[in-house]
């Protein structure tokens, strides 16, 4: 679980209309439409039990303003603190208790809603699941006490709920775990544009500086001996344009450089990447073994698999190996990835290891997943 403030991207102090009408919120609104389907039964209860005109008018009107209340509740409270979202739900639970004089036991039906909302309202692992427990367990409680419950549907109740709070929460991980992968990645989009600013601006210098600085003195040299010995004014020309030539060739060469992909480089984003990802990252100081040939190839696969850490793994920790012709990618994460290089950056990644005569390996243990990208010595 992560707080809303990196969901919503709203801070507190926002207007109703604004934490109403974002992104985040309207993914909330598409998401309901699934839950409030089934609470068309609770509809049917009310005008087939025969309550009377008042009752069912009554109860009706509850129901709409409760399933309104489901729908706006987490958008509007997003941005407040975990306290007060707590405090927000735990009271929207018991206002609904209002409803057990018109709709009797099928309140508990609403209270799914209430247990379906808990997870979205970000309260964290542990205040989720025990929030969600106590809706289940009243939910249980008035299963119990009811002398058909199995007629009637409460019974079955706490199941459903347990089953909507499990996939709900499995959800909102997805969520945040893809929110920490957008953010890293910009992060690291980020900090890599800096450090090759950074590097090509220290790489014309370099190149660059020299050469237009001797340019800059034989000009002047060139411009004060063109009437006294224009032969040797001629020579320091010669030279002046071959500097020129030599100082282009350089910065092509520097731009050339600029465009490839950077093994070293690599290293240090998917460093940065796991660090913000909270994995801790045990890597090679540099890739001076790898073969020049490899590489690119090398760079590549160094960048899905970390990916695929991140993403898939829930590891505590990654290793990066590499020999000189050999790369290994390695977590001790407990979740399981897709069986083989089967999915669209595995499938891609076994492209290139063809691609460039090496063979990509999966391979999984009670330690975790490894990448492994070699090609035999020639």
């Amino acid at each position: 679980m992560t707080n809303v403030s990196t969901i919503g991207r709203q801070r507190p102090g926002s207007g109703i209309r604004a934490r109403l009408l974002n992104q985040g919120a309207y993914r909330w609104y598409f998401g309901t439409i699934f839950g409030l389907v089934y609470q068309i039964a609770e509809f049917v209860y009310v005008w087939t039990s025969g309550g009377g005109l008042g009752t069912e008018l009554a109860a009706t009107g509850l129901l709409v303003f409760f399933y309104l209340c489901y729908v706006v509740l987490p958008p509007l409270i997003w941005p407040e603190s975990t306290r007060f979202r707590t405090i927000a739900i735990v009271i929207y639970w018991l206002a609904t208790f209002a409803l057990i004089p018109f709709v009797g036991v099928f309140t508990v039906w609403v209270w799914t809603l209430v247990a379906a909302m808990v997870p979205f309202c970000w309260l964290g692992l542990r205040a989720t699941i025990a929030l969600g427990g106590i809706v289940i367990a009243a939910q249980g409680v008035v299963a119990l006490i009811q002398k058909d419950s199995l007629g009637n549907g409460t019974a079955i109740a706490p199941f459903v709920t347990v089953s909507v709070l499990i996939s709900l929460i499995a959800i909102t991980n997805q969520i945040a775990a893809n929110r920490k992968l957008r953010d890293a990645q910009a992060t690291i989009a980020t900090l890599a544009a800096a450090e090759e600013r950074a590097r090509l601006a220290r790489d014309l210098h370099d190149v660059l500086g020299h050469s237009l600085t001797v340019v800059a003195v034989k000009s002047e040299l060139a411009g004060r001996l063109v009437e006294r010995d224009p032969k040797k004014a001629a020579a320091e020309i010669k030279d002046i344009e071959q500097l020129a030539r030599t100082a282009l060739a350089d910065l092509r060469a520097a731009v050339t450089s600029y465009r490839e992909m950077n093994l070293d480089s690599e290293l240090s984003a998917a460093k940065t990447a796991l660090e913000a990802a909270g994995i801790e990252a045990q890597f090679p100081a540099d890739a001076d073994a790898v073969d020049e040939d490899l590489r690119p190839l090398f760079c590549w696969v160094l960048r899905e698999g970390v990916t695929n850490v991140i993403r898939h793994s829930n590891a505590k920790r990654c290793w990066v190996e590499f020999e000189s012709r050999q790369l290994r990618v390695r977590d001790d994460g407990t979740q399981s990835v897709p069986r083989g290089p089967s999915g669209n950056g595995l499938k891609g990644l076994t492209e290139r290891a063809t691609e460039a005569g090496a063979t990509l390996s999966v391979a999984r243990g009670s330690g975790g997943f490894s990448l492994t990208v070699g090609k035999a010595a020639r």
